[in-house]
């Protein structure tokens, strides 16, 4: 909170969701708003993370809206360069940009999502269903009639809501900044949440939301038997030899690259407070060597302007 305070503009307004904490949360949330330093907030038993979200986006007055979780690191000079194009182009709808993560149990290395950029050009140029980042997302209040709210059902609230809109007629944008870094730590939903099951959870949603599956026994077919993985798993090794060999691309699996933080724990250090410090500069250093690029669909009046620059990124 007080990072978040500290970087609002005068033209921003922080809503605040606390899910009924008996820990004195409220009382300070109370501080806060008597103060002036926060402008909403409600402190009430909640159905989970997307139902505090969804609260705080029906409450925000703004015209847009940027999530930010109690346990990440967000780079604000990036989201207020994101919220400015964004106010400048009314027709985009959500925008994403990259973003990572670090491990708090040890912080000599940070990690780049770089699958999140892949994955929206994957839907930029075919179309694809699929899931991006949801720390980066920033979204159009008025757009959330076509976006809707999150799923209160969901555990990972972030791959429904992007699969969805996805899915639907949204005009995402991409922003080439790095916006926010995960702080990954023992009590994360990501890492306490089952794998088998949050996998199948995922795999769920892409049969429900992409529309080349359909309920017909070949759908189904495809949905439960990986067969065509099967057929294809043999004789990989040979087809990429030769496309190598022709110098034709060949597809690889995103990877997750990492990059050495140089961090040394001394004594008495705050593992926490080291983690935000990494991940700010990180951000800071990363956006300061790379000119911000944005991607999205431009309305027809405007597209010539735009062109190049999608062309070049």
């Amino acid at each position: 909170m007080e990072r978040l305070v500290a970087a609002r503009q005068p033209d921003e307004e922080i809503v605040v969701a606390d899910g009924g904490s008996k820990d004195g949360t409220p009382a300070y949330l109370r501080g806060l708003f008597d103060a002036g330093l926060i402008q909403q907030y409600v402190s009430e038993r909640d159905k989970g993370e997307a139902h505090g979200f969804n609260k705080c986006m029906l409450m925000a007055r703004g015209e847009l809206i940027k999530i930010i979780t109690d346990d990440d690191a967000f780079c604000y000079p990036a989201i207020r360069e994101a919220a400015d194009f964004m106010l400048s182009r009314p027709e985009v709808d959500v925008l994403c940009a990259n973003s990572g993560f670090i491990v708090l149990e040890d912080l000599s290395n940070i990690f780049f999502y770089e699958y999140n950029r892949i994955n929206f050009l994957r839907w930029y140029n075919e179309g694809a269903v699929t899931h991006l980042i949801g720390l980066s997302l920033i979204i159009r209040r008025s757009s959330l009639a076509l976006t809707g709210l999150f799923h209160t059902g969901s555990v990972l609230v972030d791959s429904e809501f992007t699969f969805r809109i996805t899915a639907l007629n949204v005009n995402i944008a991409w922003s080439s900044a790095w916006l926010s870094m995960r702080l990954d730590n023992p009590q994360s939903n990501f890492r306490n949440f089952n794998a088998p099951l949050r996998d199948d959870e995922v795999i769920r949603m892409m049969y429900y939301y992409d529309k080349q599956f359909r309920n017909d026994t070949a759908s189904i077919l495809k949905q439960r038997i990986p067969y065509k993985e099967w057929l294809k798993k043999p004789i990989r090794p040979a087809k990429n030899a030769v496309f190598r060999m022709l110098n034709i691309p060949v597809w690889e699996a995103p990877t997750i690259p990492s990059f050495p933080t140089h961090y040394q724990h001394k004594a008495g250090d705050d593992v926490l407070d080291a983690a935000f410090r990494i991940a700010d500069e990180y951000m800071k250093e990363y956006n300061g060597q790379h000119s911000t690029e944005f991607v999205f669909r431009a309305n027809e009046s405007s597209i010539a302007k735009t062109l190049p620059s999608i062309n070049q990124s």
